[in-house]
Formats: structure tokens, C-alpha cells, sequence
């Protein structure tokens, strides 16, 4: 009891491990330099590049699939090799490198070749991140660590839009309409917090190992099987309307060309 707080324990913040802190950080700077760029793309696309409205959709689906689908095998290959750090950091860095090329594209094949590295590299990075996080702290925490770790990845894109929308408004002073030289300073801004999220995850990251590489290695297989069913049937409505979503896209673009 405390005299000083009316009899009551003062409150106090909870404190994580290292590895919640460096992975949160790492996605708000992340999700800050995603945001400012990923809300322009279709602007640059049909304002500047005069990309079609199907083939932007076709563009932006392919990028989303591949990191759906990429997640699936790098959280297998993470379980496999017994390496988590180095799987994340890859899929950062990837990320990172590939904003030049945005910056600098002249048509939409470019752009598009540009989205999909970038969609990769969130694949490969996602479900090692994850696991590291889930390795770091007690089950019983889990929950709240995921929920500190998405805390900061909302707050990185919040502040992402707002710093976008800034530097718009600032350099073609009052205009909304997006040029293509706005774009390419966007996405230079953008490799800033791209690179201090690299650097943050290749120094503080820590691997951390519950089980033997060999353990791991004779547990990791591509199976549903040992899955509750209701988290496969769950799978299954998810993947009946991803591949309807994707028909949807794949036929206007086909309609639009």
C-alpha cells in the first residue's frame, strides 16, 4: 500500500524484452517509409504514368499476393535453418534496396517490378519477426507484446500518411495533384526510415533459440494436419476469397486492355 497514490500501488508501464522493443521500433520506422510512399503509387501510376485503372489493380494484387504467400515459406525455411534474425533482416533490407528503383521508374512495368520485390521482402521478413517475438517473451505475454509490436506498426503508418501529405502540400505549394518530381522526393525521404529500421534489426535483433536447430529441423513440416479445424476451415474461406478477389482483378484488367 502507498500513503502518497490514496492506499493504491502506483501504476506502472510494462517492460518487454530487448527483442519487442528493436522489432517494434523497427516497424514503426518501417511502416512510416511504407506509408508515405504506398498511397502514391497508384496516383503516380495514372496521373503521371497514365497507367490504366485495371492494370493499377492487377499491379497492387500481384504485390499483395506475394507476401502472402511468401510468409508461408519463409516461416518454414526460418524453422528449417534456425535462423530468424538474419531471414528479417533480409526482408528489410530488401525492401530498402528496391526504393531506387521506384524512385527513378519511367513506366509501370518498373513500378510493378518495384512493388513485388518490396511485397517479398515484407513475406520473408513477417513470420520470422513473429516468431522471434513469440520466442522472446513468456506465453502468457504474448498477446500483449503482439499488441505493443502492432501498437507502434499503426503509429509508424499514421505518421507515414500525415508526413506524405505534408510534403505534397509543401512542394507544389497547395496543390494536391501529384507530380512525378513529388514522388521521386517522397520516395528518397522514404529510404531514411527504411535504412535506421535495417540497422536498428541487423545491431539490436537477438536470436533466440528454445529448441535445437535439429529439433526444429525434424518438427517443421508443411502440413496442415496438426492445425485445429476450425483454424483450417477458417484457411480455407480465406484462400476461396483470395483467389475470387484475384479472378475479380485478373478479368478487368483483361476487360481494360
Amino acid at each position: 500500500m502507498n500513503a502518497e497514490t490514496g492506499g493504491k500501488a502506483p501504476l506502472s508501464l510494462p517492460r518487454y524484452p530487448r527483442n519487442v522493443y528493436v522489432t517494434t521500433f523497427a516497424s514503426l520506422l518501417t511502416d512510416i517509409s511504407s506509408e508515405m510512399v504506398v498511397y502514391l503509387v497508384p496516383l503516380f501510376l495514372s496521373g503521371v504514368l497514365k497507367t490504366s485503372t485495371p492494370l493499377i489493380g492487377l499491379i497492387e494484387g500481384v504485390a499483395e499476393t506475394t507476401a502472402a504467400l511468401t510468409k508461408l515459406a519463409s516461416g518454414y525455411l526460418s524453422d528449417r535453418i534456425g535462423n530468424r534474425k538474419w531471414l528479417t533482416v533480409t526482408g528489410y533490407s530488401l525492401s530498402l534496396a528496391v526504393k531506387p528503383f521506384l524512385a527513378t521508374a519511367a513506366s509501370w512495368s518498373a513500378v510493378f517490378g518495384a512493388r513485388f520485390v518490396d511485397r517479398l521482402g515484407k513475406g520473408i521478413r513477417t513470420a520470422p519477426r513473429d516468431a522471434i517475438i513469440a520466442d522472446s517473451i513468456s506465453a502468457e505475454r504474448r498477446g500483449d507484446a503482439f499488441g505493443f509490436q502492432r501498437a507502434g506498426d499503426t503509429l509508424g503508418a499514421f505518421i507515414g500518411l500525415a508526413l506524405a501529405i505534408v510534403v505534397v502540400y509543401w512542394s507544389q505549394q497547395g496543390s494536391f495533384e501529384l507530380t512525378g518530381a513529388t514522388f521521386t522526393t517522397i520516395v528518397w525521404l522514404s529510404m531514411i526510415p527504411a535504412a535506421a529500421a535495417v540497422v536498428l534489426l541487423a545491431w539490436g535483433l537477438q536470436e533466440r533459440r528454445k529448441e535445437s536447430v535439429g529439433a526444429r529441423q525434424s518438427q517443421a513440416r508443411l502440413s496442415l494436419a496438426a492445425f485445429d479445424p476450425r483454424f483450417r476451415l477458417a484457411l480455407a474461406s480465406v484462400a476461396i476469397f483470395t483467389l475470387g478477389n484475384s479472378a475479380l482483378i485478373i478479368t478487368g484488367a483483361l476487360a481494360g486492355s
